[in-house]
């Protein structure tokens, strides 16, 4: 996705979703907050149900009808919140599962202490505080569901009370006193901590398409480090590397590794004549071809230098080092480049090549296997050039 949405998004008050981030809005909840609001939830159902201690001190005379009516909606709404928490349900209605179910408890609350003649249950009904702050505490994901569960739960509880304290009085209106601080303090920390959530979403976003810019120019610039620039091929110094490590393959496996020096015949004398621009396109067809040629998994091919390349071959034995070397001088001869200016008068651009095995007699480090191609290919050129010349 482009950076410039998110940036936009995040220069607003609300840091609104960009379109298209709503499921990995989803996952970044999931990962972040699932198990925080399964934890509310638990505690929340344990607090209601401890309740019903204080239910045998202030109310007693519907003691054992809360205890009952605490136990069975335990009962009924455990084994869902459970349930749904263990499902793949989008975050969203997991955020808002806990105020749904306060809003049934609250109004369960308050149909119980209707029924209670109790002195005391006037005062007791400032424990319903708890409900709107643990509806609103508990909501982490998005806040305008939290808002309108809060105005649900505020009509539940304001209907309770406007019962229990018979209509408009002195009682209500103290009450509203009390509620609509913790009311709005409740919701203003709800809007805290989702809008917190969203810009947190959405920094992790540029903080993690600027790490993958990075890793992407990382790349970039260690091909260019590897890569030679006009062929594609790896260049010296990667080619050196993947040796070293083929080598160190090679002698723990017990197998075999061969290396070609291929060599493009009176090069210098096709750039003085034709140009650069024209032995740059060589340089390239020739890389290409090589490429070609080669099966991929079992070859490293690398420009060693001007028009020279080195080819390695792992698991070799003398066969497919021929075969290979063979076919290469083959294929260019097959491009048909011209070369009318090559004393031997061939007229198209040919190879030589120079190969040797690593089981040889006398080769012992890479640096032998290296020397050894290298010997053979100057006997390829002084041998006539357009050949290959092996063990």
């Amino acid at each position: 996705m482009d950076r410039a949405p998110i940036e936009q998004a995040l220069l607003t008050r609300a840091a609104e979703l960009p379109p298209g981030l709503r499921d990995r809005y989803d996952q970044f909840h999931r990962t972040h907050n699932l198990r925080f609001l399964l934890l509310i939830n638990l505690l929340a159902q344990a607090a209601y149900f401890s309740y019903g201690l204080a239910d045998a001190l202030v109310v007693p005379d519907i003691w054992r009808e809360s205890l009952w009516a605490r136990s069975l909606f335990i009962a009924a709404t455990l084994p869902v919140v459970l349930l749904l928490f263990r499902r793949p349900i989008r975050m969203e209605v997991l955020d808002q599962l806990l105020p749904g179910l306060i809003a049934l408890a609250a109004l369960v609350w308050f149909e119980l202490l209707n029924r209670s003649s109790s002195a005391l249950v006037m005062t007791y009904q400032y424990a319903s505080l708890i409900f709107i702050v643990l509806a609103n505490l508990g909501v982490r994901v998005h806040f305008r569901p939290a808002l309108a569960w809060s105005l649900v739960i505020t009509a539940v509880i304001g209907q309770g009370v406007f019962r229990l304290c018979g209509g408009f009085t002195a009682q209500t209106m103290v009450f509203a006193l009390v509620y609509l601080p913790v009311l709005f303090f409740s919701l203003f920390i709800s809007w805290t901590a989702t809008h917190h959530g969203r810009r947190a979403f959405l920094r992790g976003l540029l903080g993690e398409m600027t790490s993958s810019e990075l890793q992407l120019a990382n790349e970039r610039l260690r091909s260019l480090a590897d890569t030679d620039p006009l062929t594609g091929l790896a260049n010296r110094r990667q080619f050196d590397q993947e040796a070293a490590r083929a080598w160190a393959r090679s002698q723990t496996l017990g197998q075999p590794l061969a290396l070609l020096m291929v060599d493009i015949d009176h090069f210098k004398l096709f750039n003085d004549h034709y140009g650069h621009p024209r032995g740059d396109a060589c340089l390239v067809d020739i890389a290409r071809e090589l490429q070609r040629q080669l099966r991929e998994g079992e070859f490293l091919v690398g420009r060693w230098g001007g028009e020279e390349f080195a080819v390695l071959l792992g698991a070799a034995d003398h066969a497919k080092v021929g075969a290979v070397a063979h076919r290469l001088v083959t294929a260019v001869q097959q491009l048909a480049i011209p070369h009318e200016h090559r004393p031997d008068g061939r007229g198209r651009v040919t190879l030589s090549v120079g190969g040797a095995l690593s089981t040889e007699a006398g080769v012992r480090h890479f640096d032998q296997l290296m020397a050894l191609g290298d010997a053979r290919l100057y006997q390829a050129k002084h041998a006539g050039r357009d050949r290959a010349v092996l063990a």
